[in-house]
Order: structure tokens, then C-alpha cells, then sequence
């Protein structure tokens, strides 16, 4: 190992004597339903099973009982877009340390309400990281708090580095492991832990397409801008960390990015097939075996999912976006007669054949090719691609125009 390194595996075992009983070993469980589905041997790591839904705890515990007498009185400060905000909340409440919370203005409301019920003084300010990093150590500086970096800070990285260890324990045979990548502290604790006990492991790090910092930095690229909003808020960072970024560049295999479409897709199948929630950044890893079938293929693949904390502004958008995406939830078209009972008939129709309709609006005067019809838009129910096709083909066999509308 390095000497460049800021930790060693010694960090990382001190680290897990420290949290030991205050932060869950997550389980790892095979899926039989995604192995077959995408060719591999496919394992999840449940973060998203730990007390705040994140793996952040091992980080902020780790770093929080290291403080002296004198930092724990004054307090400490963080910054986080939620799930590092909720671990170093939750424990500092348990600890009985002071803690301020600066949390970007497009935080979701579920993340800075999950941080306040621990007491944490909460502060938004800025839109992205960058900006409330630098308010972060302004406010640190002036109000002589510690700051807990959420992943530049080298007890953090030991202690995301805790889950590194775990897995060389559940999976030994792994051949691949798949990592979310915001900062770096999570990738980089966990290639150090697997470098020493489980060196035949890939360690591959996943980012989403609109924030690729590390990817780029990795692959010796410049850096594309940010583009907005993402739906993997988590990983939201403009910038990697300098001591997550000398571990990654030795020890790290590749990094891959995903796309905002394959991230919802993500979302969706695990909540379906799996039955568990995950935020956009825990999902991205999903999103990158389905991204990679061939290269994955008859491997042994870990996915972690790192979080589950996600809005339910944004889940419900999700949900829907999945049902529309997999032609469960469609919207035809449909021109009928403009007489009595016109509309009755095409209903009655619909539900011979099994559609239901979640709604449905009657245009007179923007459709139809003759002032004798009118068009149709119905929102309905189906049970995928197979059953659209029998419903449109039924309805143009009886005289209809129809046609799915995108």
C-alpha cells in the first residue's frame, strides 16, 4: 500500500472496533431474479438498510468519536445534501455533540426534515455542493466548530472504508464490485479494505452522466459542466476529493457513468423486483450492470446500494415515468363517432378488454378528421407492451382510428 495513502488497512480495523455496535453490518444477499436477468452471479449491499438508510454512518461515527474533549463542547459542522447530514446528526445527538448542518437550498424536503428530528441546527444555503462547502468553512472558522468533511477527511474514508471489510467476508469469490461515486469516501475506504483482503476483486466506481468529476479526472479527461439537476442528488459533486482521488487513481479499476433515463430505470426495478427503495446515487450501480451486460456477464458482481433516502416528490415521478417506460400506464388516441352512445361504445370496448381507464378527455374541437368525429385521449392501464399492441389492433379491426400517443 502507498505511503502516499492517507489511511491503511490498520485505520480501517481500528474503525470498525470504534463503530461496532452503533452502525449495522449491512447484509448482502443474492438476487436469483437480476442474475437472470442480466447473465451474472448478482449480489446487493443493503445501506440502505442502516438506521439513517445510508452508509455514511460508518464515516461520520468514525470521525466523531475521535474529537477531544474540547471539539465535542464547541460542536461540529457539516455539510451534505442529507445522508452525511442525518449521520453526523444522529450521532452527535448520541454522543451529546453539538451539531450545525449546512444543507444546499434543493436539498429534498424528506432529507432536511429526516436531519432535524435528531436536533441538528439547520442552515440551506447554496445550490450546489460547492458553493455550501464554502460557506461551510467560513462558518466553521468564524464559530470555531470542527468541520466533518463528508468525504475528504481521512477517519471518514477509514470508516466507509468498514464496508470494504465486510464485503470480503460475505462474498470472497466476488469478482467485480460495483460503488457509487460522489467524493470519493466510499470507493476509496472500500478499495483500500479489499486491496488487502480481497485483491482479486475489481473495484469499479459508477457516477451519473450530468456530475463526473472523478470519471473524468480518472480517465484523464477535462471535465464536462454540470448540467442542472440530477435525479442521483447524493452524488451530486462538482469536485472529487485530493485524498480520494490519489486511492482511486491506484487502486480503482475503471469508472463508468449512467445516464438520468437508466438511474429511474434503476430506481424502479429494484423497488419491484427487490422490494427495496433506493435513492437515484444507490441505484447507479444497478444502472451500470444493465449498461455493461456483455462485460459483466458470468461474473460475480456486488452492487452497492448506498442509500435509500429519496423525496417522494421524486419517487412518485419515478413511478410513474417506470409505468409509462414499461407500458404499463399508456395514453392512446382514438377518433370515434360523434354521436349518442359514441363514447359508451368505445368504453365498454376498453373494458372487454381489460383496460382500465385511469382517465380520459373528449376533444371536440382540437381532433377529429371530419366535424362528424371527435378524438379520444384515454389514459389506461395495461399490462405491458404485449397487451397495447391487442388493444390498438382490436380497436382499429372494429373501425376506429387508434394510436398510442407518446
Amino acid at each position: 500500500m502507498p505511503d502516499s495513502f492517507c489511511i491503511d488497512i490498520a485505520d480501517i480495523e481500528a474503525a470498525r472496533e470504534r463503530i461496532a455496535g452503533h452502525v449495522l453490518v449491512s447484509s448482502c444477499e443474492r438476487s436469483a431474479t437480476l442474475s437472470a436477468i442480466y447473465g451474472a452471479d448478482v449480489w446487493l449491499k443493503f445501506e440502505n438498510e442502516q438506521f439513517t438508510s445510508s452508509f455514511k454512518e460508518r464515516g461520520a461515527l468514525n470521525r466523531l468519536s475521535q474529537l477531544s474533549p474540547g471539539e465535542r463542547k464547541r460542536g461540529v459542522i457539516a455539510m451534505s445534501a442529507g445522508n452525511h447530514a442525518q449521520a453526523v446528526a444522529r450521532h452527535g445527538e448520541r454522543l451529546g455533540i453539538p451539531t450545525t448542518i449546512v444543507m444546499p437550498r434543493t436539498t429534498p424536503n424528506a432529507k432536511v426534515e429526516a436531519t432535524r428530528v435528531f436536533g441538528a441546527d439547520i442552515i440551506l444555503h447554496g445550490i450546489r455542493f460547492d458553493e455550501t462547502l464554502a460557506y461551510t468553512q467560513a462558518l466553521a472558522q468564524e464559530k470555531e466548530l470542527t468541520l466533518v468533511h463528508p468525504f475528504d477527511d481521512p477517519l471518514v474514508i477509514a470508516g466507509q472504508g468498514t464496508l470494504g471489510l465486510e464485503l470480503a467476508e460475505q462474498i470472497p469469490d466476488a469478482d467485480v464490485v460495483l460503488v457509487p461515486v460522489g467524493g470519493g469516501g466510499m470507493i476509496s475506504g472500500t478499495a483500500v479494505a479489499l486491496a488487502d483482503r480481497l485483491p482479486r476483486a475489481q473495484v469499479i466506481g459508477v457516477q451519473v452522466e450530468r456530475y463526473s468529476a472523478m470519471f473524468a479526472a480518472f480517465h484523464g479527461q477535462k471535465g464536462e459542466p454540470v448540467l442542472g439537476g440530477t435525479v442521483a442528488e447524493g452524488i451530486a459533486v462538482k469536485e472529487p476529493g485530493a485524498n480520494t482521488s490519489a486511492i482511486i487513481r491506484a487502486l480503482v479499476k475503471d469508472m463508468l457513468t449512467v445516464s438520468e433515463d437508466r438511474v429511474e430505470q434503476a430506481i424502479f426495478s429494484l423497488l419491484e423486483i427487490e422490494k427495496t427503495l433506493c435513492e437515484g446515487a444507490g441505484a447507479v450501480t444497478l444502472a451500470a450492470l444493465a449498461d455493461n451486460t456483455k462485460r459483466f456477464a458470468g461474473k460475480t458482481v456486488v452492487l452497492v446500494l448506498s442509500g435509500g433516502n429519496i423525496d417522494m416528490m421524486i419517487l412518485s415521478s419515478v413511478l410513474q415515468r417506470g409505468l409509462v417506460r414499461s407500458h404499463r400506464l399508456v395514453r392512446l388516441a382514438v377518433e370515434i363517432p360523434d354521436v349518442p352512445g359514441g363514447l359508451a361504445d368505445l368504453t365498454t370496448i376498453l373494458a372487454e378488454l381489460d383496460s382500465n381507464i385511469v382517465d380520459i378527455v373528449h376533444q371536440r374541437a382540437f381532433g377529429g378528421s371530419s366535424v362528424r368525429a371527435t378524438l379520444v385521449e384515454a389514459v389506461l392501464q395495461m399490462r405491458g407492451e404485449e397487451q397495447v399492441d391487442q388493444v390498438i389492433e382490436a380497436l382499429n379491426s372494429k373501425g376506429y382510428a387508434a394510436r398510442l400517443d407518446p
